[in-house]
């Protein structure tokens, strides 16, 4: 039954992608290489187009490659043009980029420039390759403490409940779906590894481990969790953690083969091995913003997707049947809520429901399927209720899909006056988007990276 669920799944976004092209924006030579994604792909053209690392061709060459988003870089202290993020999504984008410059080198159809149609369409099909690899690990996952019932649904609801949905078939090419699948791999072959001691999954840990800390440092976090799991067991820690010593060892030394070159780059840029790419931003960890990153109209995870506080809830019943489990996923998900409310842009710029919180769904779907477990040994209208209520929680999120592609939801400026607005409108005429722009508040960004309060949130 959930391979069945795979199934639909593959083909529900497959058809999304294909029928909302987003890859296919005529204003625009790049469409789904854009913002974030310029950065996290700025490593593929820079060498294999370009054949300069360093970027220095955008001072000489005649094109403005920051006004067409095609690189943007930030200038570090000695000079050097030194790419924003870190260079994991370069290397998970390689094999479709190599495709896709293969075809255009002998198409005469498209420039082989690193930016033409081919290497969008092969990048948002790349969404689709690890999206699957990492779901089918997620259903082994469940399907190890749940039926395939549970499991199914639990699948169904976080692809098509949350805003995984938009950023598979919206800005495939964002870091999120993919970090959702490696920390899917990543988390079974925890368990896997607690149950059976073998080499190869050591290696994987490590290899995805390693991928995860490439793509976003602070993701370091998910080491919390394999940690934590089943450590109050003195026997389990002893047998496992010293016996195995050369496997934890393993896992450490695979996770700095994957962050090395990472470290080289920067040393041969900007002079240092360590170097905050991110000029000028940082963590304010004095100051969270909890209540906002949880439930602002701006971009909070649970207004938009509201799918998530059935998995919040699912770890009381986590903790009844399996309470190492529920303690690990629980200090690692919450530490991670805390962090991410420390950072300066805590709604992360354009963002549909503060999408930071993706990478972490494979975590909060095992309590998801507590609870889902726990609704379907329910009898009568209380069951009847909660499945109306993830079903209802569904339709919302596809519906404020919809509205997030149209921008009746603004990427970073929603107030609760425009929301309730544009609440529940497929369209909106030219009076409806002047009522609606005068509603919308934008960013103070330089206050945020200051760490001043530039947001005033009231949920009522």
């Amino acid at each position: 039954m959930s391979l069945v669920t795979l199934v639909f799944i593959a083909f529900v976004i497959v058809f999304s992608q294909f029928n909302i092209k987003p890859w296919k924006n005529a204003e625009k030579e790049n469409s789904l290489i854009y913002w974030d994604v310029t950065s996290y792909y700025a490593y593929l053209p820079a060498y294999f187009v370009h054949d300069d690392i360093t970027l220095s061709f955008t001072d000489n060459d005649s094109i403005d490659y920051a006004q067409k988003h095609q690189f943007w870089p930030e200038t570090a202290t000695n000079g050097g043009k030194v790419i924003k993020t870190t260079m994991g999504m370069s290397l998970l984008y390689s094999p479709f980029f190599l495709i896709a410059h293969s075809y255009a080198i002998l198409s005469a159809e498209y420039l082989p420039n690193g930016f033409s149609k081919p290497y969008e369409l092969l990048l948002a099909l790349s969404s689709i390759f690890y999206l699957m690899i990492g779901l089918y690990c997620l259903r082994k996952l469940l399907v190890k403490f749940y039926d395939e019932r549970v499991t199914s649904i639990t699948l169904i609801a976080v692809v098509f409940g949350t805003n995984l949905y938009y950023y598979l078939t919206s800005e495939p090419c964002m870091s999120h779906s993919y970090t959702f699948s490696l920390l899917s791999i990543f988390v079974y072959f925890v368990i896997k590894w607690f149950d059976r001691q073998k080499l190869k999954y050591a290696i994987i840990l490590g290899v995805t481990g390693g991928l995860i800390t490439l793509i976003r440092p602070v993701n370091l976090i998910i080491f919390l969790f394999p940690l934590l799991y089943q450590i109050h067991q003195q026997k389990v820690v002893k047998n496992l953690f010293i016996q195995y010593w050369k496997h934890l060892l393993l896992i450490a030394f695979l996770v700095f083969v994957f962050v090395f070159p990472q470290l080289l780059y920067w040393k041969y840029i900007t002079d240092h091995w360590f170097f905050n790419s991110y000029v000028g931003e940082q963590f304010h960890f004095d100051k969270p913003n909890l209540l906002e990153i949880l439930f602002s109209y701006r971009s909070g995870w649970l207004l938009y997707s509201p799918m998530m506080i059935i998995s919040l809830v699912g770890f009381y019943f986590l903790r009844k049947d399996k309470s190492d489990l529920s303690r690990a996923l629980l200090v690692t998900v919450l530490l991670n809520i805390y962090v991410l409310s420390c950072w300066w842009c805590w709604w992360f710029g354009g963002s549909y429901g503060l999408r930071a919180f993706i990478d972490f769904y494979p975590f909060l779907s095992i309590p998801f399927a507590a609870f889902v477990f726990w609704v379907l040994k329910q009898r009568g209208i209380l069951k009847n209720l909660l499945v109306c209520l993830m079903l209802c929680f569904i339709c919302l999120n596809l519906y404020q899909t919809h509205q997030k592609r149209r921008n009746i939801i603004h990427w970073d400026s929603m107030t609760k006056e425009s929301y309730w607005m544009s609440f529940g409108k497929h369209s909106m005429e030219k009076e409806d988007w002047k009522i609606f722009n005068d509603l919308i508040q934008a960013p103070d960004y330089e206050k945020a990276k200051k760490g001043e309060d530039e947001y005033q949130f009231n949920p009522f």
